[in-house]
């Protein structure tokens, strides 16, 4: 069984562990089609984490030297020799030195200036009692604080009271909060067969089941949830209505009415994440929990919206329910940080929040021409406004396939495989289309999925595309 010698290569042990395994198989020590160890194994033999072993392993595999089937374990590629030497790609280099395109994170593209938030700072602190934001404060958010999220949830087409709306660390922190809230270890959450990553994750950690949904071009099937709902006895449909993640659509109005209703047939509790919903502007559909407010539970974040530091969510409740819904922001995070939720008050109350998040859309609109430009003839999702792109692939590409080419040529996308809740994954991958601060850099990116895409699975272009 193989192990290595990681103590002669200097940076992280996960790189070490990828410079070892590329040694040994130039050296011999490894052949093609030998079998190694798995994860665990090998983090035991070398006193390192799973997780460590995972990103070593990762890394082999962009470089081409290695590929895993399921069922039967990790092997070196017959090709692994013939490949030509791969850089290296610190993933955990530090912020601001880029070392991929990466089109994997779905986050907006840098827009808040060093002057606004100087100025915005300068103004908080010279008010009187400032130091009040470093007290505790109730584990729903200050009153001001809950206002302004009351009226950013309006501005949004999600009309509410102050009283009903929770302050939360941001949209997986509202997601946690209502799911905690509302589920036992054991429950059912449906949602969609395609679905946020962070969901699965968040069930794991709650001890829940997921039962995906098959979906159609509207979203969720009608009859397939209604069936669910009847057999399953769920307690919650975990759902994205606008700019669905990862697909992009927007769940027409009727599909939503019909929904809810089934909703209301089996008392399923809805929990609806809007974090894109801005997005849509004046054409924002009404929400989903609209057509069924006892059992809506509705969260964005300024995340999307705003800037993804500034971590504030907002989480509105049925109303009489907030009680339960504080005690689990009471039980993680205690409250919502004050600063970064007197900022995000501050730019909701004097319109520089609305201004961002216009921004962010036309950005969006950009990026998504550009992208409609290079990838012309391709099946992909419709709507202009998000910031992703669903992208279907062509035969005989499979998702994963397609994904790790990509990364051995440079450019990192999430494949279908990471969103999906049952075991048939669409040929598909999703490119999120605003992380890249510079458009010129985008570009090079969609380009090289262009050549990728029209190239045979499994030849790589090597140097030719900047990899050496």
């Amino acid at each position: 069984m193989w192990r290595p010698e990681i103590e002669q290569f200097q940076g992280p042990r996960y790189l070490a562990i990828a410079e070892a395994l590329a040694v040994d198989v130039r050296g011999g020590a490894l052949n093609p089609g030998d079998r190694l160890p798995t994860h665990r194994d090998l983090a035991y033999r070398l006193g390192v984490t799973v997780g460590t072993v995972s990103r070593a392993y990762a890394e082999a595999e962009r470089r081409g030297l290695i590929g895993g089937e399921v069922g039967r374990g990790t092997f070196v590629r017959p090709d692994a020799r013939r490949r030509k030497t791969q850089a290296v790609i610190d993933i955990e280099a530090p912020l601001g030195v880029p070392q991929i395109i990466d089109l994997s994170v779905n986050i907006p593209t840098p827009m808040t200036s060093a002057a606004i938030l100087a100025e915005t700072l300068t103004e908080i602190v010279g008010r009187p009692g400032i130091a009040r934001l470093m007290d505790y404060h109730p584990h729903a958010g200050m009153t001001a604080h809950r206002a302004a999220g009351a009226q950013w949830l309006t501005e949004c087409g999600f009309p509410i009271e102050p009283d009903r709306v929770i302050v939360t660390a941001g949209g997986q922190h509202a997601m946690t909060a209502a799911l905690g809230a509302i589920t036992e270890p054991g429950d059912v959450v449906i949602t969609e067969c395609l679905t946020y990553p962070g969901l699965r994750r968040l069930a794991d950690f709650l001890r829940v089941r997921l039962h995906g949904v098959a979906m159609d071009e509207s979203g969720i099937d009608p009859e397939a949830f209604e069936t669910a709902c009847r057999n399953l006895n769920p307690k919650v449909f975990y759902c994205v209505t606008n700019l669905q993640n990862p697909t992009a659509l927007v769940v027409p109005v009727e599909r939503r009415r019909a929904i809810a209703a089934i909703c209301q047939r089996y008392g399923v509790k809805i929990v609806e994440d809007d974090v894109y919903g801005f997005l849509l502007g004046q054409d924002i559909p009404p929400a989903l929990s609209s057509f069924a407010p006892e059992l809506g539970h509705y969260f964005t974040s300024l995340s999307k919206s705003m800037a993804p530091g500034l971590r504030v969510g907002y989480l509105a409740l049925p109303m009489g329910s907030r009680d339960d819904f504080t005690q689990v922001v009471r039980s993680t995070t205690w409250m919502a940080t004050p600063l970064t939720a007197e900022i995000g008050a501050d730019w909701i109350r004097n319109g520089i929040g609305r201004e961002l998040a216009d921004g962010h859309r036309d950005e969006a609109v950009a990026r998504q021409k550009l992208a409609r430009q290079i990838l012309a003839g391709h099946d992909l999702s419709n709507e202009m406004r998000a910031y992703h792109l669903w992208m279907r692939l062509p035969e005989p590409w499979s998702a994963e396939a397609f994904a790790l080419e990509l990364r051995m040529r440079g450019v990192a996308v999430t494949p279908a495989g990471a969103f999906a809740t049952t075991r048939n994954a669409p040929s598909a991958i999703r490119l999120c289309l605003c992380e890249p601060p510079e458009r010129a850099v985008l570009e090079r990116g969609l380009n090289i999925i262009a050549s990728t895409v029209r190239s045979a699975p499994g030849v790589s272009v090597g140097a030719d595309m900047g990899v050496v």
